[in-house]
C-alpha cells in the first residue's frame, strides 16, 4: 500500500435531508479514506491520515506526508410536539485541518502533526442557539519497537470557542489553550493481522467573553481499539470499537451571566467497521458501517446538545488520476426517532437524518 503525501478536502453535505449527530457532539471524520469505512482506522489505517486516527501507525507510512483537509456540514433537525412541528436552525459550519508526518525510511522514529475539529455543535431550538467549536493540534513522537509493533504519545492542545442565547442573555468567547495527552499502539501480532488502540484524555478549557464571562467545558476522554485482517493482501477488513466519557461534562452555565444549562449526559460506545477491497495496487473500493449511542437521555434531554442514537453506512473509492491519488466518500446516517418525556418544554419526537460526502487528493513528495 503506497505511502502518500496527501492533500484532502472533505465535502459534507445534507442533500435535502435531515443532519444529526451521534455521540454527543464528536465529530470522527479526519479524512475521506476514513469517511469510506466508517471511520473504522485505529490498527489498519495505511496513509498520513493516522496522525488522527492512530499516530503510532505512521511507523509504517515512510517518508514526509501532508495532508489539508476541509469539510462543510449543512445540518437540520426537527421535533414533533402537541403545538406543532419545530425545526433545528442550526448546524451549518465549515471545518478546515491538516494531517503530516515524517518517518526516515528504515528508521525507528518520527513525529506527527494534526490539526482537526473532533468536537462541533450546532443547535438553535425555539430561538435559542448553542454554538460548540473546539479545535484540536496534536503532536506526537512515533517510535518502532520492532518491525510489528510501534508506540506514539503527544500532546493535544484544544481551542475552544462558544456562543450561546437564551432567554434574552448572550454569551460569546473563546479559550487561547487547554491541554491534553494522547497514547497510541499499533501491533502487526501475526502475518495479515494489526491491532490498534488510541486513548485521547480530553480536556478542561475555560471559554472566557470579552466582558469576563466564562463557561467550563469538560471535553471528554475518549479510548478506541481495533483490529484489522488482510484477505489474499486484496482485502482489508477492520472493527473498532469507541468509548467516549461524555458524563464528565455536567454543565453549560455562564458565570457571571444568565445562561443555565445543567447537562446530564451518558458515557456512550460506538462499534464501527470497515472493508477495503485493493483492485490494483493503488485503487480501492471502501465500504463501512457505524453504529453510536446517543449520549442524551430521553428522560433529562438537552436541546442545546440534541443528538441521537444512530446507524451510518458508507461507500468509497479511491485510485490514481493525473499524477494524483483521489479518494470519494458517501455516508448516509439515519437515527431512530426519539420520544423525549422531560422537560416537559421540549417533550416531544425527535426525528434526524445525515447525509455525507467527502473527497480527497493526494500525491507523493
Amino acid at each position: 500500500m503506497k505511502k502518500r503525501v496527501a492533500v484532502s478536502v472533505g465535502l459534507i453535505m445534507g442533500l435535502g435531508m435531515s443532519h444529526a449527530q451521534a455521540s454527543g457532539f464528536a465529530n470522527a471524520d479526519a479524512s475521506a479514506a476514513g469517511v469510506g469505512v466508517a471511520n473504522a482506522m485505529v490498527a489498519g489505517v495505511a496513509d498520513v491520515s493516522a496522525a488522527s486516527y492512530n499516530p503510532a501507525a505512521i511507523a509504517w507510512v515512510e517518508g514526509v506526508n501532508v495532508q489539508l483537509n476541509t469539510a462543510n456540514e449543512l445540518r437540520n433537525a426537527s421535533v414533533l410536539m402537541p403545538a406543532g412541528l419545530f425545526s433545528n436552525n442550526g448546524g451549518n459550519y465549515k471545518v478546515q485541518g491538516f494531517n503530516a508526518a515524517w518517518m526516515p525510511h528504515s528508521g525507528n522514529l518520527g513525529v506527527s502533526a494534526a490539526l482537526t475539529r473532533p468536537f462541533v455543535n450546532q443547535n438553535v431550538w425555539f430561538g435559542e442557539e448553542t454554538l460548540i467549536e473546539v479545535d484540536r493540534w496534536s503532536l506526537d513522537v512515533v517510535y518502532a519497537l520492532s518491525s510489528t509493533l510501534s508506540v506514539a504519545h503527544g500532546v493535544d492542545l484544544y481551542q475552544s470557542r462558544m456562543r450561546m442565547t437564551q432567554a434574552g442573555s448572550s454569551f460569546s468567547g473563546s479559550d487561547r489553550a487547554s491541554w491534553g495527552i494522547n497514547v497510541g499502539v499499533n501491533w502487526k501480532p501475526a502475518p495479515f493481522w494489526q491491532a490498534g488502540a488510541l486513548l485521547r484524555t480530553g480536556t478542561r478549557a475555560k471559554v472566557v467573553s470579552g466582558n469576563g464571562q466564562s463557561v467550563a467545558l469538560n471535553l471528554p476522554e475518549q479510548l478506541t481499539l481495533g483490529v484489522s485482517h488482510d484477505m489474499a493482501d486484496a482485502v482489508r477488513l477492520e472493527a473498532d470499537v469507541a468509548y467516549t466519557h461524555w458524563s464528565r461534562l455536567k454543565e453549560l452555565s455562564v458565570q457571571g451571566g444568565g445562561i443555565t444549562h445543567a447537562i446530564t449526559l451518558k458515557n456512550t460506545f460506538g462499534v464501527k467497521t470497515g472493508a477495503t477491497w485493493y483492485v490494483l495496487p493503488n485503487t480501492a473500493f471502501k465500504m463501512g458501517y457505524a453504529y453510536e449511542q446517543g449520549a442524551s437521555t430521553p428522560s433529562s434531554f438537552q436541546t442545546a446538545l440534541a443528538d441521537q442514537a444512530g446507524h451510518r453506512l458508507s461507500l468509497g473509492a479511491g485510485g490514481d488520476l493525473m499524477g494524483m491519488h483521489v479518494d470519494l466518500a458517501y455516508a448516509y446516517g439515519f437515527y431512530a426517532n426519539q420520544a423525549v418525556t422531560a422537560p416537559a418544554a421540549v417533550a416531544g419526537t425527535y426525528r434526524d437524518r445525515k447525509q455525507t460526502l467527502a473527497l480527497s487528493i493526494s500525491s507523493d513528495f
